[in-house]
């Protein structure tokens, strides 16, 4: 990462949402449809019913992980949104360490700000 509020640091954040709001878009265009097509659900997240809302989180949870890693990927930033991905399922409980061997080595190459 470039340093701290240089206009590089601005692109690279710039560049980081955009990553995010595209892979949230994307994951919500492919989830509603998949719920309410085939698993014949209807409703939504705020009015329920709750089988509609279990299973949108249930499907949304891997798919948005995987687009986020394969939008990243296409935007050069692999490593920084596959860590991302890792550090997201491991808060699920999945060891990081089962789908990243080198994740706590490279996790020291991430800064938290």
């Amino acid at each position: 990462m470039p340093p701290r509020y240089t206009p590089k640091w601005y692109a690279e954040m710039m560049l980081i949402c955009t990553v995010f709001g595209i892979t949230g878009s994307t994951t919500m265009v492919v989830v509603r449809p998949a719920v309410t097509d085939v698993l014949k659900l209807e409703g939504n997240m705020r009015d329920g019913p709750w089988s509609y809302r279990i299973c949108s989180l249930v499907i949304m949870t891997p798919i948005y992980a995987t687009l986020l890693v394969c939008v990243g990927t296409v935007f050069g930033r692999h490593a920084y949104f596959r860590h991302f991905s890792v550090k997201m399922w491991s808060r699920f409980g999945v060891p990081p360490e089962l789908m990243d061997k080198n994740f706590h080595k490279n996790a020291k190459n991430f800064k938290k700000w």
